[in-house]
């Protein structure tokens, strides 16, 4: 809106240049997410008590979280909302990747506020795990179509794996494997970031800090000088993801504001599968997939120890783990949650500056 209007009153005003800027921008995106979310939190939390939608805890589980039964869920609906919102106000809707994140936020939402309502009113398990890979395999065609049709960098670039460490290196795999690639890393990403919301403030505050070093490298990939000077591939219009970013981190702080222990809302599927399956998306977008297990540690550990669990219990009848995902492990083994949630917040930080490290020192 932001970006309209100067458009049209430039010329008047020319003091509303200012919002050409993408830095402005990205400022005014987060701002706008982050009162959004402190504003209209408590009425949120509050409705969503009136409607008892209120979460069910694990019988299996740490002790600890019986007390968390009946917290209401689906907190994720109003980050989403937040989200859309500073999109519009911040957004420049002549760009292709502002209008394709602002549909595909709708759509990934949709599936998971799907999923929360089939929980609360029907059954505990949600959808099917066949119904939510067809659907999640549904969102990875669109991105490929996106991507096929209105292009990156080119071509080739588009559908190569690109080497993180070294300058311009790539392996180009083709359009097939690349769909296999993108295949595994939105509907990875998006299970995941899903796996991880399981203790107060913990998946929240990983988007925060995974979001927030992305929107930097988003902001370098969009900036023909920047890209240039620390020798990462030029997408030509992706400084705009950037503000999109700033809304996902302003968004999810003030998320983290009502969702920090002692929990007053969790997020639910509606919002940790939907920023999943955006941040999986946005790195495919700005190529820089494999920058996503250095960044996405602790989503990429939580999710490996499902599958190391799963597969060591079905084939060995032993488990691995006392709990999985890995935070309940720690939980079982004594730690206080808060203690593994600072813990992993701070491997994630530190895990952040490595990915910048890498992409300065290449």
């Amino acid at each position: 809106m932001l970006y309209y209007i100067q458009s049209l009153f430039i010329d008047q005003y020319t003091y509303l240049r200012v919002f050409k800027s993408i830095s402005i921008r990205m400022g005014v995106a987060f701002g706008v997410a982050l009162f959004f979310m402190i504003i209209f939190g408590n009425p949120f939390i509050k409705w969503l008590k009136y409607k008892k939608f209120g979460d069910t805890i694990r019988e299996e589980g740490p002790e600890s979280h019986y007390s968390k039964q009946g917290t209401p869920t689906m907190g994720g609906l109003l980050i989403i909302s937040s989200i859309l919102f500073s999109t519009l106000i911040a957004g420049n809707f002549t760009n292709k990747f502002t209008i394709f994140l602002f549909f595909m936020t709708i759509v990934f939402s949709s599936i998971g506020f799907y999923d929360d309502y089939l929980k609360l009113t029907k059954s505990k398990k949600g959808l099917s795990s066949k119904k939510k890979l067809l659907f999640q395999t549904i969102m990875t065609l669109i991105v490929f179509v996106f991507i096929y049709e209105l292009g990156l960098v080119n071509k080739t670039i588009d559908f190569s794996i690109i080497n993180p460490i070294l300058k311009k290196s790539y392996i180009y795999i083709g359009p097939v494997m690349f769909f296999v690639f993108m295949f595994f890393i939105i509907v990875g990403t998006s299970n995941a970031v899903n796996l991880t919301d399981g203790l107060d403030g913990l998946v929240s505050s990983q988007i925060v800090v995974v979001s927030s070093i992305l929107m930097l490298i988003a902001y370098a990939v969009g900036h023909y000088n920047w890209s240039e000077y620390i020798n990462i591939y030029y997408v030509m219009g992706a400084g705009e993801i950037a503000v999109f970013l700033a809304s996902i981190v302003g968004g999810s702080l003030g998320f983290l504001w009502f969702n920090f222990f002692p929990a007053q809302v969790f997020m639910g599927d509606v919002g940790s599968l939907t920023i999943g399956g955006l941040l999986g998306t946005i790195f495919i977008l700005l190529k820089q997939e494999l920058l996503l297990p250095i960044m996405g540690v602790i989503f990429f550990v939580e999710a490996l120890s499902v599958i190391i669990q799963v597969i060591s219990y079905r084939k060995f009848k032993k488990r691995v783990f006392k709990m999985a995902p890995i935070h309940h492990h720690f939980e079982k083994l004594g730690m206080p949650e808060t203690k593994v949630t600072i813990r992993f917040l701070i491997i994630t930080i530190i895990a952040g500056l490595l990915a910048l490290i890498i992409l300065k020192l290449r």
